[in-house]
């Protein structure tokens, strides 16, 4: 038992830091890549990525888990001939879904980018379309490897898919620019493609080189294995469930995106919003005319700004802070399957408030320091006010996906969905209502958003307080963390202007419209310099928010020692604390 958890440990390090290198490498990717295509580039690469997405969690989010899971099992009953047989077929139906889902979008490229309004939008969906058949086959590769509780080579394969996507991509979207905005973002989409397919190739290699080392284990089994039918059924019976569940929310995002599009053309464009986009956004005003609906060009800017430089960031966060959360959700499915559903709640309610602790910050400090982040990341802070409603939706993200994993682990694997269901409705219906509104135009869509997400946090959190009798205390876990991460709040904007006024740095006016105070040109990018300046500015803000905040969710005693004990260290972390008087 040492040894497998011992392996298991080793294992999950390996992905962690596979994780954490994928993001640098995704960070390293996305902001020289917004640089290159701007605004409009952004839309079309987000538009035929958007729709890859839907149908690579459609093809690959589901069958990986389920063969991961059929091969650990048959390889604990020694059934070597099965694994080999359930790897065959996992290859054989993911290859089908592959061949089809890339078929999809090559042949309906047009039709989708009419859809969304974005006619531009249709070589980067032909680009990115045999992606769906790589990353098909190449998920059935990672189950069957991970099945094996060898997460090396799924480790590897995900850091050579972001170099791929990164170098090609970025290197496409650098020489196609001369000629032309659509062509820069389809090379951008076509690195994805090339990420996926390289990576594949490796883990084809990897395959082969194992099969090579275990052959003499697979042909001296003598255990019967199941049918390939009988594979696929229960290959099938894993996977729908959490296919269903994965793509809800896919789906409700490429809806959202088409929505966002059409709604905005649907808009009349009156002299003070001529300004705005010629002025702030730089159309030429030969696609603005004072009288006439918003075209696609100017759409698209409007939605570049959202979908290319707000959303990026609003998604780093939860990334990080799910990660904390989630490290306890194995302990909470092992306390349920065994009946003590005491410790499972007691752990529930810990996780809940552990997640706010962490989200709320984040989730303040982004919106509060919208301006001067867009301006250090992407030299352009046209996505301010969007960034400024967004950054809140953080918090309920984070409560989601804790929330979810919390009722699957207790066995109620479908409740999440339906609440992710009623989620995506008011995100429709706000999104019609709020884009479409002259005054919130693209506003409308951060704010439907944060809704969405607000929804679905609270119909989880009923349902894990109706499943485990859990009871959130208002105190602990919403005004004490609120006060706290407010103090931040205040301390972040005003550090910030006080630094910047110190160093020569941009100052700004906090509220829905953040507008720079002094060299505030419309259009940015700022000079070198004043880059710079604002980053001494920025980091000085930050770290003084750190310090303010760990200060006061100590002095409000906001973490409780049941908090303290889930972490690393916890029980020497908590004497610690408990002997400077920091926790009861």
């Amino acid at each position: 038992m040492k040894l497998k958890k011992q392996t298991y440990l080793e294992g999950a390090l390996t992905l962690i830091i596979a994780n954490l290198v994928v993001k640098v490498i995704g960070a390293l990717f996305k902001i020289p890549l917004a640089n290159i295509l701007k605004e409009e580039g952004m839309a079309l690469f987000s538009t035929a990525y958007n729709f890859y997405t839907v149908l690579f969690v459609i093809a690959t989010a589901g069958l990986p888990v389920a063969v991961s899971k059929m091969v650990s099992e048959s390889l604990a009953r020694k059934n070597n001939k099965e694994v080999d047989r359930i790897f065959k077929a996992a290859v054989s139906l993911l290859s089908i879904l592959g061949i089809i889902g890339a078929l999809i979008l090559f042949i309906g490229a047009k039709g989708f980018a009419s859809v969304t309004g974005s006619s531009g939008s249709y070589l980067g969906i032909i680009a990115i379309s045999p992606a769906i058949f790589f990353v098909s086959v190449l998920s059935a590769f990672r189950g069957y490897f991970q099945g094996m509780s060898n997460m090396v080579p799924t480790a590897f394969s995900e850091v050579i898919e972001a170099l791929g996507k990164l170098l090609v991509g970025l290197f496409l979207a650098y020489i196609l620019m001369p000629t032309g905005i659509v062509n820069a973002a389809s090379g951008a989409v076509l690195g994805v493609t090339s990420g996926v397919f390289l990576a594949a190739v490796f883990m084809a290699g990897a395959y082969i080189l194992n099969k090579r080392k275990t052959k003499s284990a697979f042909l001296s089994s003598d255990i019967a294995a199941r049918s390939t039918k009988e594979i696929f059924i229960s290959l099938l019976k894993i996977a729908v469930p959490i296919t269903i569940g994965a793509a809800v929310s896919s789906v409700t995002n490429v809806i959202d995106m088409v929505m966002i599009r059409q709604r905005l053309q649907t808009i009349m464009v009156t002299p003070e919003m001529f300004k705005t986009l010629t002025e702030y956004y730089g159309l030429t005003p030969d696609v603005v005319t004072i009288g006439k609906n918003i075209v696609e060009k100017p759409s698209e800017i409007l939605y570049g700004a959202y979908s290319g430089f707000a959303v990026p960031l609003f998604n780093l966060p939860p990334t990080i802070v799910t990660a904390l959360s989630m490290s306890i959700v194995p302990a909470i499915s092992s306390a349920f399957a065994i009946r003590n559903y005491t410790e499972a709640k007691k752990l529930t309610e810990s996780t809940v408030r552990i997640t706010t602790l962490f989200s709320l910050p984040c989730a303040v400090g982004l919106s509060v320091l919208s301006a001067p982040i867009l301006l250090v990341i992407y030299n352009n802070v046209r996505s301010e006010n969007m960034l400024f409603i967004l950054a809140y939706a953080v918090i309920f993200v984070c409560l989601v996906s804790v929330t979810t994993a919390t009722l699957q682990a207790t066995g109620n694997v479908m409740t999440p969905v339906y609440n992710m269901l009623a989620g995506g409705v008011v995100k429709i219906i706000t999104n019609y209502f709020m884009v479409g509104a002259h005054d919130l135009n693209i506003g409308g869509a951060p704010i439907s958003t944060l809704l969405c997400y607000m929804t679905i946090a609270t119909l989880n959190l009923i349902a894990v307080r109706k499943v485990l009798s859990a009871r959130f205390n208002v105190t602990d876990n919403i005004l004490k963390p609120l006060i706290s991460a407010a103090v931040m709040g205040i301390v972040a904007f005003f550090g910030y202007n006080l630094i910047a006024n110190l160093v020569g740095a941009p100052q700004f006016n906090l509220g829905l419209t953040l507008c720079f105070i002094k060299d505030a040109a419309p259009i940015t990018p700022v000079q070198g310099d004043l880059r710079a300046k604002t980053i001494i500015a920025l980091g000085g803000s930050i770290i003084l928010a750190v310090i303010v905040y760990v200060i006061m969710i100590f002095l409000l005693k906001a973490i409780k020692k049941d908090d303290i004990y889930m972490m690393p260290k916890g029980e020497k972390l908590a004497k610690l604390l408990t002997k400077c008087k920091l926790i009861n």
